[in-house]
């Protein structure tokens, strides 16, 4: 639940005026605090420890609202603790509260006086409660999808359409990857866990308002790990505009928690049994994304060429033996005297076996680049300047980068 929805909620609507800080109508609320408390009354009381974030702070006591340094100060003090928004009793809100609170974009409320706070409370706790047992059948639906052997396409079908997600038309799988830090210590390691689960439930959040903003309102979404799985309705996303939603996320992830994030993004099927598919598919984009070598952060699976191809394959020792067949004496001549025939061979191909271009790219003379790759030729007992034997040692190496990547 977000800002927004209070005000869509017809039991508190009309009670409910928004009076400032309408561009921060999507922040989260988690929870409702009263700050009439005889602690928030104190002066020298430290309200930081009163708040955990995403509250919807509800104040009332004139001994507050009648003070505007007092009420500024503690609107401050709440919304560096990322409160969801303030809400105030009518007659009781200065034009001074209402100019600071458009000025930080935090949602402010006037509150009628014929709406009872009981009531209130009890709606708004009720629609959190119902919201999060929805959210858990949601990701339990969406488990099944991705993990149960014994799917049941028309069951799934039926309880995600009770839960106001509609699975018809073609769905692709995006993989949000999330790169923090490792603690060296247990102790540092289960700080480094609780804070990477706070992290990620927070980007999770940020996730779900961004793809609201765009209509989709209950979205299929799963933490895994250091990684987010979101299931997308492909018709309402065209490729730019689904980069442009990611690198949003992506940015203001990394600089709130100073991370590094990448997408993968599989392929759409319109079959509820082929979406574990386009989960595999962007898993892959991800691993395959070590080999591309680019700055990029989102990866289509179905744009990756060579390697798309590569990854369908899940005989490892099949790979492993081509490699062996095609480029294994060179790889172990290499190994024997600290060589770059491989290198320099994979550079070859790479410039269209144009020893000059070649050499140039390897910074090397070219008389070296002559006496390496007439040794390389002898090794290999073939002619580079065969189609065939070409397209076969750049798949070889194609598979070596990816096998080298994927184990690594």
């Amino acid at each position: 639940m977000n800002c927004e929805d209070l005000m869509n909620m017809k039991p508190i609507r009309d009670g409910m005026k928004l009076v400032a800080g309408e561009k921060g109508i999507s922040r989260n609320i988690r929870w409702i605090y009263f700050a009439d408390c005889v602690q928030c009354l104190k002066e020298d009381f430290n309200l930081t420890q009163l708040i955990h974030g995403e509250e919807l702070v509800i104040v009332t006591n004139e001994s507050l609202t009648g003070d505007d340094d007092r009420i500024i100060d503690m609107i401050r003090v709440m919304f560096s603790k990322n409160i969801a928004g303030f809400a105030i009793n009518e007659g009781q809100i200065s034009q001074r509260v209402i100019d600071y609170c458009n000025e930080i974009e935090l949602p402010l409320y006037e509150l009628s006086v014929e709406l009872h706070l009981v009531d209130l409370s009890q709606i708004i706790c009720k629609a959190l409660v119902e919201e999060e047992t929805n959210m858990s059948s949601r990701e339990r639906i969406f488990s099944s999808i991705l993990h149960s052997e014994n799917l049941n396409p028309e069951e799934i079908l039926e309880q995600a359409n009770y839960f106001k997600v509609n699975l018809s038309g073609k769905h692709r799988i995006v993989v949000l990857q999330m790169n923090g830090h490792g603690g060296s210590s247990n102790e540092g390691k289960a700080a480094d866990e609780g804070y990477m689960a706070e992290m990620c439930e927070n980007i999770k959040k940020n996730v779900e308002a961004e793809f609201r903003s765009y209509g989709v309102r209950h979205l299929m979404l799963l933490s895994q790990m250091n990684a987010l799985v979101i299931l997308l309705p492909s018709d309402l996303f065209s490729r730019d505009l689904l980069i442009a939603i990611l690198m949003k996320i992506m940015e203001k992830g990394g600089q709130r928690y100073h991370i590094f994030m990448k997408g993968g993004v599989g392929t759409a099927y319109e079959y509820i049994t082929d979406f574990r598919k386009s989960y595999q598919e962007a898993k892959n984009a991800l691993a395959i994304s070590r080999i591309a070598g680019n700055e990029r952060n989102v990866y289509f699976y179905e744009n990756l060429g060579i390697y798309s191809l590569i990854a369908q394959i899940s005989n490892g020792k099949f790979l492993d033996d081509y490699i062996e067949s095609r480029i294994g004496r060179l790889v172990k001549a290499d190994q024997m005297q600290e060589g770059e025939l491989c290198r320099t061979l994979e550079t070859y191909l790479e410039n269209n076996c144009n020893a000059n271009a070649a050499a140039e790219a390897l910074f090397i003379h070219r008389n070296t680049m002559r006496y390496r790759m007439d040794k390389i030729k002898h090794i290999l007992g073939e002619n580079l300047d065969d189609m065939s034997v070409f397209l076969e040692l750049k798949l070889a190496f194609a598979i070596k980068r990816y096998r080298d990547n994927r184990e690594s």
